[in-house]
């Protein structure tokens, strides 16, 4: 199956660091209905808006309705730190909730169980996967494992340890816990996929690998100094993750989508291409 991943559109009436997360956000969608309509999932993972305002969601609300991404390919929407739960409930009435009222789902799909977990410890940007929440998701991978299938984990923070101390200081603050119970699942769960440090991003985790792709407005630099207040951005290329997923692999691009006119091409006789 072919599955988009998008992350960190920040929508906001003004610009941040510069850039206008809303033009840049058409831009993303523009490029996937033109060359990815044949994609089976969109996916989301969060920071919706910049400051988890209704009419932020109100404007994301109507960039969605006019998009050509329907049915299947409508944007599985998930929050992150950024957002606001209740808020993003009530712009968005369907949105789907456990028993808790936490947004969390799964989607049944052609490469196996896809598992929409929030990670939003509210009012803060680090995340928080608490007990409740492991509760649900223990549940769901059990019943995954009992079917023979496939889980696809997505979520909002970073469930490891990036390296860049602006990211792990708001990453998931009980990982250790969260990384417990996923290595429990190393036979079950596929692939993660995340968001939040807004840098392209692969790796494995117990044994679990994982994949992230930049914000779609300001993509950020990975800064290995040990700062905390250091963040390092500019006119840095957003994308999002072209995902090809097999029954036995995974394939991952990124797509700098506000790079597509940059690029020339060049047909041969032959196949000595490059």
């Amino acid at each position: 199956m072919k599955l988009v991943h998008i992350s960190d559109i920040h929508i906001h009436p003004d610009p941040i660091l510069g850039l206008d997360p809303i033009a840049n956000f058409r831009a993303c969608l523009a490029y996937v209905e033109a060359h990815d309509h044949d994609a089976d999932k969109v996916v989301i993972t969060g920071d919706l808006t910049h400051f988890g305002r209704e009419e932020s969601y109100r404007e994301l609300a109507g960039i969605l309705a006019a998009s050509t991404l329907k049915d299947k390919l409508a944007p599985r929407l998930m929050i992150g730190n950024h957002d606001h739960r209740e808020t993003f409930v009530r712009l968005f009435p369907a949105t789907s909730r456990d028993s808790n009222g936490f947004i969390q789902w799964t989607e049944q799909t052609s490469a196996g169980v896809f598992v929409y977990m929030d990670t939003v410890d509210q009012g803060r940007h680090s995340g928080l996967y608490c007990e409740k929440r492991m509760v649900w998701l223990t549940q769901v991978l059990d019943q995954v494992r009992a079917a023979g299938q496939k889980a696809y984990l997505f979520m909002h923070h970073n469930p490891v340890r990036v390296h860049v101390a602006n990211a792990d200081v708001i990453g998931i603050l009980n990982e250790k816990e969260l990384q417990g119970l996923l290595m429990q699942y190393r036979d079950t769960i596929a692939h993660m996929f995340f968001g939040h440090c807004h840098y392209s991003l692969s790796g494995a985790v117990c044994g679990i690998p994982y994949s992230a792709p930049r914000s779609t407005n300001h993509a950020c630099w990975p800064d290995f100094s040990g700062q905390i207040n250091r963040m390092g951005y500019g006119a840095l290329a957003p994308n999002y993750n072209l995902c090809f997923v097999g029954p036995d692999s995974m394939v991952v691009h990124s797509i700098d989508f506000l790079d597509a006119n940059k690029v020339k091409w060049k047909i041969e006789d032959g196949f000595d291409l490059h």
